[in-house]
């Protein structure tokens, strides 16, 4: 793949200011004193240390390779050492009847008494026909799947401080465009009554005017409120509280990336997290179903012990009133009948190994789909943000040449509407193409990285 095009897309965004506004932070509906202001990395600082499924993702990726690390143990020694201490003589008596030996009965005592003992055991598998082996294997899938999803956490924090922020930043861009159309509404609204008492508009469009003007009042409000729905969806996603007055510094930018589709497929295929999760889930089948049937098999496994006892009932640490004995012994463990439990373990692992699979080439096909469309999204998006500085400038000139001409009377008032609305139109696409190109550029990267 093209080297520029994969760092462009693996780097964060450099901030690109909006054509047709005024810096973001000095626009903010309510009054800016008193409150704290917060770029973009102070946002994302917060979401780092704040945010609870990332704590979460990084405690499932502590918790596998902990687990990752018991089943490499299995694969040693096992090393065991215990003592005890048995207070009353426990040796039993044979019982010779009278006239046997002699006249009398005669005991004789068997057994003897370790008062105190010591043991060191050692055990060693030997050979298991692959369970410890196919167990560890399990262990290492489940680890990679907990470090993936550890990844996709942090690229979800990203895209999800990437939203919130710059969603934000573009309500408040969108309520200062309304704003502007009110003012224009209003002065519109002026010029018609002007030209109604020079009797060069009627009754009617005085009328039309009013209606207008009522009709954006409303669609401010109704800005304000997303600006600052999207302010609560900000702080809620870094993690501080709601009544918390903040303020946004910073701009969108634009960064253009010439994607190369066969390029963005390759990186996809080598770098997806989905793919590479479904793939260790049909290795986890696999595994399963292997261990399974290891599992009907025996296991091998050696031992060795060394004991130290004393038969003194008091307690001595000299040398010379202790004795010690060892062995070693190579024990095979067989399951021979158990009213067929593995046969059907090994079923049940073999149709999930089979399922996984299926999930696996399923999953592909929809994240190929996935692919498709948000590289045709961003391609869309970046056709008008290219293109809306041209746009932008044609709707505004057509407003002053539409209010030039309402005033002179060569236009109707409908028209000058149509032209105000053209102009509105116009910035709000831009910056619902720059929101969108932003987000979907971060979900690519989150994608193929």
């Amino acid at each position: 793949m093209n080297k520029k095009i994969i760092f462009l897309l693996l780097t964060s965004f450099t901030i690109y200011s909006l054509s047709f506004g005024a810096d973001a932070a000095s626009n903010t509906t309510p009054s800016a004193q008193d409150k704290k202001v917060f770029t973009y990395q102070d946002c994302y600082n917060l979401a780092l240390n704040q945010n609870r499924d990332f704590k979460m993702a990084k405690l499932d990726k502590e918790i596998s390779e902990a687990q990752l690390a018991k089943a490499a143990a299995s694969f040693g020694p096992v090393v065991n050492l215990t003592g005890g201490y048995e207070p009353f003589y426990k040796a039993f008596y044979i019982e010779i009847p009278a006239g046997v030996m002699g006249p009398t009965p005669v005991s004789f005592p068997m057994g003897t008494q370790n008062y105190y003992t010591m043991r060191l055991s050692l055990t060693q598998p030997v050979f298991t026909f692959g369970k410890t082996f196919f167990g560890y294997k399990l262990a290492e899938e489940s680890y990679n799947i907990a470090v993936l999803n550890f990844k996709k956490a942090q690229e979800k924090l990203d895209l999800d401080v990437i939203s919130a922020f710059y969603g934000a930043l573009i309500s408040q861009q969108l309520y200062k465009i309304t704003e502007e159309s009110l003012k224009r509404t209003e002065e519109f609204l002026k010029i018609t009554q002007e030209k109604y008492r020079n009797g060069q508009a009627s009754n009617f469009e005085v009328l039309r005017a009013k209606v207008e003007l009522a009709n954006t009042k409303p669609k401010l409000r109704s800005a304000e409120t997303q600006y600052k729905m999207a302010l609560e969806n900000l702080k809620n996603t870094i993690g501080i509280n709601l009544d918390e007055e903040i303020e946004l510094t910073g701009d969108i930018n634009y960064e253009k990336i010439n994607l190369v589709y066969d390029d963005v497929k390759k990186s996809f295929i080598e770098n997806n997290d989905e793919r590479k999760i479904a793939k260790s889930l049909e290795n986890i089948g696999k595994y399963q179903k292997n261990l399974s049937l290891a599992m009907l098999l025996p296991s091998i496994a050696i031992s060795a012990n060394l004991t130290n006892y004393s038969t003194n009932e008091a307690f001595h640490s000299e040398k010379e009133y202790w004795q010690n004995s060892w062995d070693v012994t190579i024990g095979l463990q067989w399951t021979i009948f158990d009213s067929f439990k593995n046969l059907a373990s090994v079923k049940e692992a073999s149709a999930t190994a089979e399922k996984q699979k299926l999930n696996r080439e399923n999953m592909e096909n929809l994240l190929k789909i996935q692919l498709d469309s948000l590289f045709m999204q961003i391609n869309e998006s970046k056709e008008i943000i290219e293109a809306a500085d041209e746009t932008i400038k044609q709707a505004e000139e057509g407003y002053k040449i539409a209010k030039t001409n309402y005033v002179n009377g060569l236009i109707q008032s409908i028209d000058l509407m149509d032209a105000e609305i053209m102009l509105m139109q116009a910035k709000m696409n831009y910056l619902n193409a720059m929101y969108n190109y932003t987000t979907k550029l971060q979900t690519l990267r989150n994608f193929i990285k």
